[in-house]
């Protein structure tokens, strides 16, 4: 009897233990990391479409130099994105940014172009 006890209770502990550090952020539940992605991708896109005036679309391609740090003990994630913007008649032409959102990828907090020589 004491021995079920004994797990039922370690086994609440562990729960609960397990609970506090998702909930702190130090664990990511699956998907996690695609949603992150998707917002990611949708805020470049809309960025970048809010600023066409011709009709254009935007597609976003890549990220890489990813970098996620703290500033101001805030959550920051760092990278240079490759995205196309595709005229009326289908040309695309490839542009590359340096951009800086919150943890979640769904703010850009910093925008700047790159040249693309």
């Amino acid at each position: 009897m004491k021995r079920n006890i004994f797990f039922k209770l370690s086994g609440c502990i562990i729960i609960v233990m397990l609970f506090i550090v998702i909930k702190n952020g130090h664990i990511n539940l699956p998907g996690h990391g695609n949603l992150e992605n998707q917002n990611l991708e949708k805020t470049i896109v809309s960025h970048v479409s809010s600023n066409l005036l011709n009709g254009e679309t935007v597609e976003f391609d890549s990220k890489y130099l990813c970098k996620d740090y703290k500033d101001n003990d805030e959550k920051r994630f760092s990278a240079n994105v490759i995205y196309y913007v595709i005229s009326k008649d289908g040309a695309k032409e490839k542009h590359v940014a340096h951009v800086i959102c919150n943890e979640d990828k769904d703010r850009i907090i910093e925008w700047k172009d790159i040249d693309n020589d």
